[in-house]
């Protein structure tokens, strides 16, 4: 399918298809690999037509050895690729802890930046049919504490297009967390050059200021509009990139309101949730504020 990536209309899923086969005809470094990557139904659209047009040396499934596959991407980036690994269920990323936490997070500190590891995991969360309490899990508070990891959150169609495509130009390892709730979400993709992973402005209002992450984006953003109808409104960001972000407009939001709530699509204890909402008060933030889980599974 032939796309001008300007002011283009596609759903979430497509967008990071289309954010995937923009990055592997701009780098022949960049290589998708996975369970099912090469399946005619596309991973919910995002490979869809990759293995075809690049062929099964940069778009192919792997053996189910999440562990095993973890290092060979490793292994890849460290070698001049830019692996992108797919993962259907974010829970079984637990299996890859020691390579992602003790190798990739740390290839750039140990070689003292000599050498780097652009390695890319496209971890899928959220429940659907069937799904229990172990397969309906988000890790990504908790891999955003470890230094080295960058984890990304896009929630519009236009994020996950240019999240993947800043990934496949960044030196170190990329966890993007995508909710499935997410992928017939529809809205206008627009290349960005200068694109960084930061917060997102979705609502402007005067009453409230809303914080949301992943899914819960669009949760909030049905209840603002419920609200609207009542006379009240809202500031509301979606976190995008959960390692660094800039928290300034946030926190005029809050001095503007005097309130803040903020919502996450996972448990609130340790949570990225609490570590803003105590950031914001280090800024000096004095106003009323609740943090509300949003966990799919115990």
């Amino acid at each position: 399918m032939s796309i001008s990536y300007l002011q283009k209309e596609l759903n979430y899923g497509d967008a990071c298809g289309e954010g995937t086969r923009y990055s592997m005809r701009r780098d022949s470094k960049v290589v998708v690999y996975g369970l099912g990557v090469d399946d005619p139904k596309g991973m919910y659209g995002t490979t869809s037509r990759l293995v075809e047009e690049f062929g099964r040396d940069r778009c192919f499934d792997t053996p189910l050895s999440e562990d095993a596959m973890t290092g060979m991407g490793i292994g890849m980036a460290m070698n001049g690729f830019r692996p992108i690994h797919i993962h259907q269920r974010f829970d079984f990323l637990l299996l890859c802890m020691n390579q992602l936490i003790n190798m990739a997070a740390k290839v750039k500190y140990l070689s003292n930046g000599k050498s780097n590891c652009p390695f890319i995991v496209r971890a899928i969360i959220g429940r659907s049919w069937g799904q229990g309490a172990q397969h309906s899990q988000s890790f990504h508070s908790f891999l955003s504490s470890i230094p080295g990891l960058t984890v990304l959150v896009p929630v519009t169609p236009h994020d996950i297009f240019n999240c993947i495509i800043w990934s496949t130009t960044y030196s170190n390892p990329v966890i993007i967390v995508e909710n499935r709730m997410l992928y017939k979400n529809e809205g206008i993709v627009t290349l960005d050059s200068s694109y960084y992973p930061d917060v997102r402005t979705l609502e402007e209002g005067k009453d409230i200021t809303v914080l949301s992450i992943s899914h819960t984006s669009l949760e909030a953003s049905r209840a603002l509009s419920e609200l609207r109808k009542k006379n009240i409104s809202a500031d509301h960001f979606s976190l995008i990139n959960l390692t660094k972000f800039s928290l300034d407009k946030i926190y005029e939001s809050c001095r503007k309101t005097g309130r803040i709530l903020l919502i996450d699509n996972g448990w609130t204890k340790c949570s990225i949730v609490k570590d803003i909402l105590s950031d914001l008060f280090i800024m000096g933030f004095k106003g009323e504020a609740q943090i509300m889980g949003y966990a799919d599974a115990p």
